[in-house]
């Protein structure tokens, strides 16, 4: 291949890259789906416990069972691996769980008893074979945002039109948000504060949707900010998206929150708002903070804060169009600092650039010389 055209290529593969377009995949973290696993367990676990304060026995016995029919087999090479009488130990525990938890004539106290030790040969199992690894930040990001993706999954399953289908789903995920709070206390203090004020929100706003038996799509809106603020703590976030798209986006969804608020789907406008900024605005901060640091605070302040508060406290027509408005207007300031075209576009009209340059170079050598 001509070296012009080589040189081309590189330059191109460079840019890429260093505008993070070109995702590089690492093999599968085998520690994070191991550890994964174990967390779910200590989910049921939980659950467990819920229904057995309620008298559920029933479903206390479901969850009872989940560990041993839909868990074990997924870890039990990895551990045999590491240690098989831990793994034989764990096998018969697990088994044994529903027995001394849910059976006729077995007391709460004996029950939390034998919960407690099955979670402590838990965390002796991941010790084992996930180690010092699950000491990190990162780690214990990833095993959060699993368990939130999961929880979303369990939540579509179980609830449709505002009611509950499929109780035993409903909990599950419940159970795994509940989780995924006991892995963030652990790491909370480590989290930077404008960070973690909003991770906090979002968890108070997620279980208050799983209460109200919100729709999927709101659920999936608010764990998704809860993912996009660890990702954010974690290094990981990538933005191949156009930057204007997401003020557009903002632009329509609060036009349309204003629509549904002024027909008192109070609701609806409150999803509207929060997808704005969770889906949308969250994306554009670091570009924005960039550029005009009190900017992106105030719009921040009067998206997130401000207006959803109105609309939660019910506010009236005009107060919540007046703050849209504003917003909006604001949102035009935002549209001239972003750029019109994302990394990936760019890289788009790039490659576009070397084909147009590469067929030039073929059709010169192919003209017959004069």
């Amino acid at each position: 291949m001509d070296k012009k055209i080589l040189g081309i290529f590189a330059l191109t593969f460079i840019l890429a890259l260093s505008l993070n377009a070109i995702p590089v995949f690492a093999e599968e973290d085998e520690k994070v789906v191991f550890a994964g696993y174990l967390e779910e367990m200590l989910g049921h676990f939980h659950a467990i416990e819920s229904n057995l304060d309620e008298n559920n026995r029933q479903l206390a016995t479901t969850h009872a069972l989940h560990p041993i029919a839909e868990l074990y087999d997924l870890i039990s090479l990895e551990l045999q691996e590491h240690d098989t009488e831990l793994d034989s130990e764990l096998k018969q525990a697990l088994f044994e769980l529903n027995d001394k938890t849910t059976s006729a004539g077995v007391t709460r106290e004996q029950a939390q008893e034998a919960i407690d030790e099955t979670r402590d040969l838990v965390d002796i199992v991941r010790a084992t074979v996930v180690g010092d690894e699950y000491d990190k930040t990162n780690f214990k990001i990833k095993l959060i945002i699993g368990l939130l993706e999961t929880a979303q999954i369990e939540y579509e399953e179980a609830v449709s039109g505002g009611e509950i289908k499929e109780m035993t789903e409903f909990q599950d995920g419940s159970a795994f948000i509940w989780q995924s709070q006991q892995i963030y206390s652990a790491i909370e203090s480590e989290i930077p504060e404008h960070e973690a004020e909003e991770i906090a929100e979002f968890y108070d706003d997620l279980l208050s949707a799983f209460d109200s038996k919100s729709d999927p799509e709101t659920i999936e809106t608010l764990a998704g900010g809860i993912i996009h603020e660890l990702e954010v703590v974690a290094g990981e976030e990538s933005e191949v998206t156009e930057l204007i798209g997401y003020v557009e986006n903002i632009r329509n969804l609060l036009t349309e929150a204003k629509e549904e608020y002024a027909k008192g789907e109070t609701d609806e406008a409150l999803s509207l708002v929060t997808k704005a900024y969770l889906d949308n605005f969250e994306f554009l901060e670091s570009t924005v903070g960039a550029q005009n640091l009190e900017l992106n605070e105030e719009v921040e302040e009067m998206m997130r804060e401000e207006l959803r508060d109105m609309i939660k406290n019910g506010a009236s027509i005009e107060e919540v169009n007046a703050q849209i408005d504003v917003i909006l207007l604001k949102m035009d300031e935002v549209a001239v600092i972003v750029p019109e075209f994302g990394p990936m576009t760019f890289v788009v009209l790039s490659v576009a650039i070397v084909t147009v340059l590469i067929v030039g170079i073929k059709q010169q050598k192919l003209m017959p010389k004069l």
